[in-house]
């Protein structure tokens, strides 16, 4: 408390002074440029007062608990660093502080910290970590979590504004990331893969954007954009070998969901439907729009619409169809 206290002081002093010093121009502009600058300070103050924490590799115990305590100690700016090597977890790791950067040693290529779900007593957690509803700007750059074909989640999304870079999502006995009521996200390079349903999960998030990224080889869906996740722009992402197990409907499923945007996407050798509008909730997919895409060798139709007058103002343009079994176009009552 008494650095903040100095700290306070010392920007008044300095906006003060540079108020009382002008002595020509613009008072109107020479108040704003003083306001930039006394900004400019508190910011450069806050970066300067931000803390590295570092959760090292146990290679066996559960570091659940020591998360948590990195987590609870840190406030806005802050990083956490996840040290190279494996980090077991019975329980769930609550991100419950926004701003905070959740950072893992990488190779610049993959990330070199395996953060290995382990099996957990009743009620002792469902992911391996959560970012809490009501948190913001949480960035998640660099982590690899493997789900040990548990039953659950490897990451769950609640909280808006949620950047999540760079970051493997694999062998979950659920969904690779699973994003629930979260809007404004972005996801970057991230890959999910051999995850026992969905690669990334989408339900009631809007406004989410997915680029580079790749999702290969889960046992339905790579993705889902369900449940009111309107205005998903899904760009340059591989989908390889989704549905695997057939249980979903696609590489890509879409369900009550506006605004749907997928382009420069290469959507390959699913077991079913490329993209599949599935609409069991009865429910309007308006203005969506597929364009730009290779979709190529799947055993489905490129483009499936179950219940198509639900799918209004759709369109699609520049794709590239060719060897897909069930056609291009295809609808279903």
């Amino acid at each position: 408390m008494k650095k903040t206290y100095f700290v306070c002081i010392n920007l008044l002093g300095a906006l003060l002074l540079v108020l009382s010093c002008s002595k020509s121009g613009d008072p109107g502009r020479r108040s704003a440029d003083s306001l930039q600058q006394a900004i400019a300070a508190k910011t450069s103050a806050n970066t300067l007062l931000a803390v590295t924490r570092y959760l090292d590799a146990q290679n066996g115990p559960d570091e659940t608990a020591a998360f948590q305590t990195l987590i609870n100690q840190s406030t806005s700016g802050d990083i956490i660093v996840i040290r190279a090597g494996n980090h077991y977890f019975t329980g769930t790791v609550h991100v419950n502080k926004s701003g905070l950067t959740i950072r893992g040693e990488n190779n610049g290529t993959d990330p070199t910290n395996y953060l290995r779900k382990a099996p957990a007593a009743p009620g002792q957690g469902v992911s391996v970590i959560d970012v809490d509803a009501g948190m913001l700007n949480t960035v998640i750059d660099w982590i690899y979590i493997d789900g040990g074909n548990l039953p659950e989640p490897n990451m769950r999304v609640f909280g808006n504004q949620t950047k999540i870079y760079n970051s493997h999502f694999r062998n979950s006995g659920h969904s690779g990331l699973l994003i629930h009521n979260a809007n404004n996200l972005w996801i970057e390079g991230v890959k999910a893969y051999y995850n026992y349903i969905v690669g990334i999960s989408q339900w009631a998030s809007s406004d989410n954007t997915i680029k580079n990224s790749q999702c290969y080889e889960n046992g339905g869906e790579g993705l889902t954009i369900d449940g009111g996740s309107h205005n998903c722009f899904v760009n340059n992402v591989w989908f390889y070998k989704n549905n695997k197990n057939n249980r979903g409907v696609g590489a890509i499923g879409i369900d009550q969901a506006n605004g749907a945007n997928i382009f420069n996407c290469t959507i390959d050798r699913t077991y079913g439907h490329a993209i599949r509008f599935q609409n069991n909730l009865n429910q309007p997919d308006d203005g969506c729009q597929v364009y730009n895409n290779q979709i190529t060798n799947n055993s489905g139709c490129a483009i499936s619409i179950r219940h198509p007058a639900l799918v209004t103002n759709f369109g699609q343009w520049g794709n590239t169809f060719s060897a897909n079994t069930g056609g291009t176009m295809c609808t279903e009552p």
